[in-house]
């Protein structure tokens, strides 16, 4: 059971504040805003790297605070009244609760807590302190609820100016290199800037309408990067009213717009860059509201002195002092949790899921290809493969040479998996089509994969000479072969390797059947690149996926990367929950990979790592983070030595 400590009464109103996470949030957002406040003093800072710690302490002037890289240790022994948590979301509810067992108030950045189990942990916890002036204060910190327009703007609604609310439009822009976040927790997060941005107008819209909103739609997009990119988000409130949010990360300025529009007037505002001006718009005729300073104010943000964290600092210590009525409240938490919690079952709901759970396996390849091949089927149950069966196999064979073992898949896999073939049947067919690069058959020949389908006693064939069924796809006609179609059996034997092919951004199993179409210019394909490997996956007979990860490929992929020593072999039978073990390993978020999760929300197969049981080797001792394939300078230096390397060679 969790003790509360008697919060210490603060001496002559001066509250001692202790700075649980020192990162960009810090640095940039509340350090700065509070300079002018006499009446808090920062006595402690608390960092994992006590490196940042001091680096902040000598940037902000902080000599006398005692620096700890334990929460536990600086709640404990420094001498603060009150705390602002500014972690990563994961730690929040934990550090909340020590706080609050140490008497402490706190003030801790958005979300109060990632669940709704956490928050109202939360919440309980503090039902049971007494309710007399020396209760403990715990604000989440909604801070642009604050900001001089937005104020006005609620004041404006509450005295019916606008009448009945009709409608509100919100934009929240961020531009992640603005913040120099020291961690990456943004962009590994499930839902990138839904987690990021997105709270920021839903705790915004919760203000002005009230917290009962009813999630309608989530149409998320990584616009081929490793996380959510942006997200638009269709809400509706029980009087009818709509909402339309959008959040994004971009390369630009950082936005916040709020439109509300009422039976009488519209009112519009952008918090960040004008966080002083608010336009009511009646009958055509727009009116502006002027309030504080008008030249500098966007020159302000970016100078982290927007003036919601001062005032949002200023309420927090009138709370303590008893000042005030709380304008933000542990329900206000609650609430956003909620919302936000409604948001992500959206945007993770998928149709059509059976609840079986999906294995993939995971095996260190050690001196033995052939074993850890072997292996990582066994894990599965084996090959469940009648002895009359007709059997597809497709290694990847995308070019003709195969330089540092990273391009196309090991001959080494490759001959391991028509040996444990032939102990089942005697119908293998080993497939390929012609590209860009070049035929099928010059291809496998040149790169050796022939000699390895021969030496195993099995048949080769180009798909692009076999018959085939006309497929539409989006506003496409692709050419399905009938020996793929008419198989009982595919055994996809992709490489694990990154992709720079539209919004492609892996080529491990789901793309690698992309080469069994009989079309050879097969790049007219890449615009619509989504929907085809969509319906090429739906379509395709039971499969065993191995995915060759022994040397695998980060960068300018699919052909032009940089080599990756994993020594790994991936296995499982379906190719969506085989992709997301990979970007795992890869450490790709693989819910901002298009194809993935447009496959898991049509039911296809499972991303979440949470519902896939893997075999074998855990993930976090094989992992290893890719490089993106991004047009970097050093993606680029190595794409130019694979090409002199494969073409001097």
């Amino acid at each position: 059971m969790l003790t509360i400590s008697e919060p210490k009464a603060s001496s002559l109103g001066r509250v001692n504040i202790g700075i649980i996470g020192c990162g960009a949030v810090a640095e940039t957002c509340h350090l700065p805003a509070v300079k002018s406040l006499s009446d808090l003093k920062i006595k402690a800072l608390g960092d994992i790297n006590r490196e940042q710690a001091e680096s902040v302490a000598e940037r902000f002037h902080l000599r006398e605070a005692s620096i700890y890289t334990e929460c536990k240790q600086l709640l404990k022994e420094s001498d603060v009244d009150a705390v602002w948590i500014l972690t990563p979301p994961r730690f929040h509810a934990e550090m909340v609760m020590n706080s609050l067992s140490f008497g402490k108030h706190i003030l801790c950045e958005k979300p109060l807590a990632t669940t709704l189990e956490e928050v109202e942990a939360i919440e309980k916890t503090l039902h049971h302190q007494s309710k007399d002036s020396h209760s403990l204060v715990v604000m989440p910190a909604h801070n642009f609820i604050f900001t001089p327009c937005f104020s006005r703007a609620v004041q404006i609604v509450k005295d019916g100016v606008i009448g009945r609310t009709k409608s509100l439009v919100g934009c929240a822009v961020s531009n992640l290199y603005f913040y120099k976040a020291k961690t990456d927790f943004r962009t590994l997060a499930k839902g990138g800037v839904i987690e990021d941005q997105l709270p920021h107008l839903l705790y915004l819209s919760h203000d002005v309408l009230g917290p009962r909103l009813k999630v309608v739609s989530v149409k998320p997009r990584s616009r081929g990067r490793t996380a959510v990119q942006d997200v638009n988000v269709e809400a509706e409130m029980p009087g009818g009213a709509g909402v339309e949010l959008a959040a994004a990360w971009s390369g630009f300025l950082p936005t916040l717009r709020l439109d509300l529009t009422g039976e009488s007037c519209r009112i519009s505002m952008d918090l960040l860059r004008r966080p002083y001006n608010l336009d009511v718009i009646k009958n055509g005729e727009k009116g502006s509201i002027r309030m504080g300073r008008q030249i500098r104010q966007s020159f302000d943000v970016l100078r982290g002195h927007h003036p919601s964290y001062l005032n949002e600092h200023r309420h927090f210590i009138d709370l303590i002092n008893g000042d005030a009525e709380p304008r933000i409240t542990v329900e206000s938490g609650l609430n956003l949790a909620r919302t936000l919690d409604q948001v992500m079952a959206v945007f993770g709901r998928q149709p059509g899921m059976t609840s079986e759970r999906f294995r993939v396996s995971l095996v260190r390849v050690e001196a033995d290809v052939a074993e850890a091949v072997r292996r990582s089927v066994s894990l599965l149950g084996g090959l469940n493969i009648s002895e009359d069966a007709r059997v597809v196999v497709k290694p990847n064979v995308c070019f003709k040479k195969n330089t540092q073992n990273m391009i196309i898949t090991d001959p080494r896999v490759l001959d391991a998996v028509l040996k444990m073939l032939k102990e089942k049947t005697r119908n293998i067919l080993v497939v390929e089509s012609d590209n860009n690069s070049g035929s099928a058959d010059d291809r496998v020949k040149k790169s050796g994969v022939l000699d390895v389908i021969e030496c195993c006693g099995a048949e080769f064939l180009n798909l692009s000479k076999d018959e085939f069924e006309e497929h539409r796809v989006s506003d496409l006609i692709v050419k399905i072969p009938r020996t793929v179609l008419e198989a009982d059996y595919l055994i996809n034997i992709p490489k694990m390797k990154t992709c720079n092919i539209e919004n492609a951004f892996i080529s491990i199993a789901m793309k690698n059947v992309f080469g069994i179409l009989a079309d050879k210019r097969k790049m007219l394909f890449h615009k619509s690149l989504t929907d085809v490997l969509l319906h090429v996956n739906r379509i395709l007979p039971e499969q065993m996926i191995i995915v060759d990860g022994i040397v695998a490929m980060e960068g300018l992929g699919p052909v032009w990367g940089k080599p990756v020593q994993l020594n790994l072999v991936v296995s499982g039978s379906n190719p969506v929950a085989v992709d997301a073990v990979c970007c795992n390993v890869m450490g790709i978020n693989p819910y901002a990979v298009e194809v993935l999760w447009k496959a898991y929300k049509s039911g296809l197969g499972e991303i979440s790592i949470d519902q896939i049981q893997v075999e074998g080797e855990e993930i976090e001792k094989v992992k290893r983070r890719f490089m993106h394939p991004v047009l970097l300078t050093k993606n680029i230096k190595s794409a130019v030595r694979t090409v002199l390397k494969t073409y001097l060679s």
